[in-house]
């Protein structure tokens, strides 16, 4: 499938490819890029915030930096496996879920929930911005300007950055992420230098709101980054398909999942501590202990650079997605019809009061869809795919009229679980497990039944042998 004139706007600086694979010659893009690239998606405002929350919950400044890290980490050793895809074949990860669900289920149960999440993290990435430039503005001015109007502002140019494409992903991040590291470090310095001895690093260290290393808080907090991070591995493909190998992904995805989280939570859980646990965001603490114009103009920079990494990145996912549904319009097309409304969710500040339950809720969906992807691309595909059968409607991932109809119940009845398991349990964690296992096991029972499925349910034993 190549792209069209139909399909693509008239400039060469946008990227051509929208769902089809990435031809072998694109594949340049070694690991300090794709470090850089993960890096500035998790150094972002939401997890930041996530940081300033888990201590002003009742954890230890410790204990959020070692859950959080801990659950991106979890995520991310089932993310590395879906994006061995984008480096082997050069595919999104909405187009390999078709090989799992068929070329139809693909686009009606993965691709739908994709679209959804991206436009919520976009949303919800843009109102935690928007409320720091208000609160800044506020700072500088004494007057009080509206955070909806904003966040429609800092949507509108974010949606424009994201049509180009993978090239100014990889553009933005080598010169990005510099600048916001030093940004983040100048936020410590002035955070440490605050009023009161509760901002000196010694007390901060140390601080305790309430239950400290109890397990209960430590397994929300646990749960929700591994929940949230589990949204994306059906699009773990898309920011490796450009990635010359396997070893250049693994590097340069780990060590930004663990460095750069560590980062991102430490200044959130700082700032909480210094303030006693009153303040979870350090933006706005940071406006107000330290209101001088430099100070300022550091968090502007920060603020915006982070809006215009993370969210870039949402958009450019989302409309991959939407063009796993919708091949036609093309990815441009389909990217500035998710950037419209995920535009309009930014004018809903309550998504923000919100954060943890609807994390929960997108874990319910995403958790089960990441235990039968991981199964099945494992276990049955044995990591060997054909990629043209992707594409043919009559081919092997036809499925039954299209659809696995078993791997689409186990991810409701996995849902299902993950919604009655306790936040102890760990659900994010334990349910891609239950659910992978379970739907192997109906798979290899199945082909003991029906060995010749016809147009039914492909044969296990054919997908588990053959030599794709």
């Amino acid at each position: 499938m190549e792209p069209t004139e139909a399909t693509l706007p008239h400039s060469g600086a946008i990227e051509a490819y929208g769902i089809e694979p990435i031809p072998e010659a694109l594949k340049t893009v070694r690991w300090p890029d794709l470090f850089l690239l993960v890096s500035n998606f998790l150094v972002n405002p939401g997890t930041i915030l996530i940081g300033g929350l888990a201590v002003a919950s009742g954890l230890s400044f410790w204990a959020t930096i070692l859950t959080s890290t801990l659950g991106i980490l979890i995520a991310f050793s089932a993310y590395i496996v879906m994006a061995t895809v984008g480096v082997d074949y050069g595919i999104t990860g909405q187009v390999a879920c078709r090989m799992v669900f068929g070329i139809q289920g693909a686009k009606w149960l993965p691709s739908i929930m994709r679209t959804i999440a991206s436009a919520y993290w976009f949303a919800m990435q843009t109102i935690v911005g928007a409320t720091v430039f208000v609160a800044i503005a506020h700072q500088w001015t004494g007057r009080q300007y509206s955070t909806v109007r904003a966040g429609l502002i800092l949507a509108s140019v974010q949606v424009l950055l994201a049509l180009v494409g993978y090239q100014w992903l990889k553009l933005i991040s080598r010169f990005t992420l510099p600048v916001k590291v030093a940004g983040i470090v100048y936020l410590f310095f002035v955070l440490a230098h605050g009023p009161g001895a509760n901002y000196r690093p010694a007390a901060v260290l140390h601080f305790h709101a309430q239950f400290g290393w109890a397990y209960l808080v430590a397994a929300v907090w646990l749960n929700s980054m591994t929940a949230s991070w589990l949204t994306m591995i059906t699009d773990a493909a898309d920011f490796c398909r450009y990635t010359r190998s396997r070893k250049d992904m693994w590097w340069g995805t780990m060590l930004a999942g663990g460095l750069a989280t560590a980062l991102s939570v430490s200044l959130g859980a700082y700032g909480a501590a210094a303030s006693l646990g009153r303040q979870p965001n350090p933006f706005s603490l940071a406006a107000v202990v330290d209101p001088h114009w430099v100070t300022m103009v550091v968090l502007l920079i920060v603020i915006a650079l982070d809006e215009s990494t993370i969210n870039v990145m949402n958009l450019y996912t989302g409309g991959l997605s939407l063009s796993n549904m919708f091949e036609g319009p093309g990815r441009f097309w389909n990217t500035l019809f998710v950037g419209v409304v995920s535009s309009g969710l930014s004018a809903l500040p309550v998504l923000l009061e919100r954060l943890v339950p609807l994390t929960t809720a997108l874990g319910n969906l995403f958790a089960p869809v990441a235990g039968v992807l991981l199964f099945h691309y494992l276990f049955v595909e044995r990591m060997r795919i054909d990629v043209a059968a992707l594409f043919d409607p009559k081919g092997i991932y036809h499925y039954w009229h299209g659809v696995n109809v078993t791997a689409i119940l186990w991810c409701f009845l996995g849902g299902g679980i993950y919604y009655l398991l306790p936040t102890v349990a760990l659900p994010a964690v334990i349910v891609p497990l239950i659910t992978g296992a379970g739907y192997l096991l109906t798979m290899k029972v199945l082909a003991r039944l029906q060995p010749d499925s016809g147009e039914g349910q492909q044969d296990y034993e054919f997908q588990a042998s053959s030599g794709k």
